[in-house]
């Protein structure tokens, strides 16, 4: 494929030239400059400008100026030796600032081919290489309104596979490539306020990087770092901007990891995010939609992921040699999710209700032996662990009441001991909670009439009406209804809302037909539970209004007049802001 190159663009020769003759040009130029600048010869000089204004990384093209181009490129491609870092400077920057976005295929190609050549030149352009070809991960700003239009759609997609081979390329050549990379993406992040289409293009692309032998090498580092851009974004979250970013980068996480499990890969991703989760999120009580990337990820493979999850939590919370703050979070999860998670099987549940009321027993042995505190503060992993038990029999009771052997086992754990235990869990954990429980339990005859009223004695207590006092439980929900509009998409076909729970008293003990046993229970005022709500991201106001819906503070003449008629029952708690507790 010749090219012409006339003496009055590049002031080579008059006539057309072949490759062969242009390669042998540029390595002529190049060698001809490598000198002292005030020993080159004034032609040389003017040759080697004309080389500089063909590779102008700011000028706009012809047809034919692209055509020049590329024949340029794979000239210095074929010269990477002659080319020093001293007297060709000005090259360099040219090459290491050029956008990929503005260049056809066969221009892109020539481009990157040089730039993995130059990155294989021991001890000279690697970083640089690295950081032109990071850069790209992000479109130039003035094509930013036009990247979601279809044919920008399919050139992007065409790029991100381009930067990705050059990148594995690269490593598979230059052994220290892996390693810089991490650091270079680790400076490359956007922050937290840069726009939106920077932060989603960015990490998009940079996702992509998360398979084959790149995965294996990097694939951590890239995950951590889009965990922790989730998570600082969802503790800022407020306002219309961060809204949308938070929601555009759920989205390609989610894209991610369903890419993961159509690629076979996600039983490797979920065990590097179940790392990051511990790391990262676990702990953050700010978090009300970084976690939810395992929630999803768990839906994609509900044998393998979702339970390998609620047994982590578990063993998190069981483990003694963990903190107290990770062992509430993890039993608050586990709670939240054996709850909401509709992919989640019933004897899964019971396994590993199993598992907390084992423990919870064992607690109330150890202080019947070691003599009892009353506190609440003293024992809140243990109040945390009963008001989970109870959480998620509110929402899975029922269900669980539909298999004979899993009812038998459920109806053989010993929950009347724990719950009229002299800690008294019912006085501190939250009263719709239990209200709910206890009626789902009568309805079911979960206990014996006895133990229905010890219960309701503690119902009633002054304690449990002052819930919200300094001797509140304080918990969060981590799992509740999902609250942004575009990635809401991959949570709602696999989350239960309280409006489509059976509850037991609805199927044992209740007047209604059976055509209507599918609905909430009328006294639990349904519409103002945990409906999901739309939110308008384009109204700070809406978007306010919707957060402020999350709250779990208690308003105290609420629960006197709900306490007082405790037929009606307590409303069961619906959008629980984590970031926010009850007050002291």
């Amino acid at each position: 494929m010749g090219a012409e190159l006339r003496r009055d663009d590049m002031e080579v020769a008059e006539e057309d030239i072949s490759d062969s003759q242009a390669f042998r040009f540029v390595e002529h130029v190049l060698q001809s400059v490598r000198m002292d600048p005030f020993q080159v010869d004034l032609r040389d000089k003017e040759e080697y400008d004309s080389l500089l204004s063909i590779v102008d990384s700011s000028k706009k093209r012809s047809f034919d100026d692209e055509a020049l181009l590329v024949t340029t490129l794979k000239a210095l491609s074929e010269a990477v030796s002659k080319i020093d870092i001293m007297y060709h400077h000005a090259l360099l920057n040219n090459i290491f600032t050029m956008s990929i976005w503005y260049l056809n295929s066969d221009t892109r190609d020539a481009l990157l081919s040089l730039i993995t050549r130059l990155a294989a030149v021991a001890d000279q352009f690697l970083r640089e290489c690295l950081q032109m070809l990071v850069n790209n991960f992000t479109p130039p700003g003035s094509l930013t309104a036009f990247i979601g239009q279809p044919r920008w759609l399919a050139r992007k997609k065409e790029i991100y596979s381009q930067l990705h081979e050059s990148l594995r390329m690269i490593s598979d050549t230059v052994p220290l490539a892996p390693r810089m990379l991490k650091d270079i993406i680790d400076r490359s992040m956007p922050k937290l306020f840069d726009k939106k289409s920077k932060i989603v293009s960015f990490v998009e692309c940079m996702l992509g990087l998360d398979n084959d032998r790149m995965g294996d090498l990097i694939g951590a580092l890239l995950l951590a770092k889009v965990v922790d851009l989730l998570t600082e974004l969802d503790a800022l979250f407020g306002g219309n901007a961060c809204a949308e970013k938070l929601d555009g980068l759920m989205v390609v996480f989610c894209e991610h990891l369903k890419s993961c499990k159509e690629h076979g890969r996600l039983p490797q991703e979920f065990d590097i995010l179940k790392t990051i989760f511990r790391a990262s999120v676990l702990r953050v009580h700010k978090s009300k939609f970084a976690q939810f990337i395992m929630f999803y990820a768990c839906s994609l493979d509900p044998e393998i992921c979702g339970l390998e999850f609620a047994l982590f939590l578990s063993d998190i919370f069981i483990k003694k040699e963990e903190d107290s703050i990770s062992r509430m979070s993890a039993v608050s999860y586990v709670g939240s999710y054996l709850s909401r998670a509709r992919f989640i099987s019933a004897d899964t549940v019971v396994g590993i209700l199993k598992r907390l009321v084992d423990w919870c027993v064992d607690y109330c042995d150890l202080q019947n032996n070691i003599g009892i505190t009353t506190k609440p503060i003293n024992h809140q992993i243990f109040y945390a662990s009963c008001q989970a038990v109870m959480y998620i029999l509110c929402f899975r009771l029922r269900s669980i009441m539909d298999y004979p052997n899993l009812k038998s086992q459920l109806f053989n754990m010993p929950f009347g001991y724990i719950l009229t235990h002299p800690l008294e869990p019912l006085k501190v954990c939250l009263p719709s909670i239990v209200d709910e429980f206890l009626r789902q339990a009568k309805a079911a005859r979960l206990f014996n009439a006895s133990i229905h009223s010890e219960f309701e004695d503690a119902l009633e207590s002054d304690l449990s009406k002052t819930f919200g006092g300094m001797n509140r439980l304080d918990m969060f929900f981590p799992f509740d209804p999902y609250l942004l509009k575009e990635s809401d998409r991959y949570m709602r076909p696999n989350f239960e809302f309280w409006s489509m729970v059976k509850t037991t008293y609805n199927n044992y003990n209740s007047d209604v037909d059976d055509e209507l046993v599918d609905l909430d229970a009328p006294e639990m005022n349904v519409g103002s539970l945990d409906d999901h709500v739309e939110i308008d991201l384009n109204s700070d106001d809406d978007l306010e209004y919707s957060m402020n819906k999350m709250s779990i503070t208690p308003h105290r003449s609420f629960f006197h007049q709900m306490m007082a008629n405790s037929d009606t029952g307590l409303t069961m708690p619906a959008r629980i802001r984590p970031s926010v507790s009850p007050p002291s």
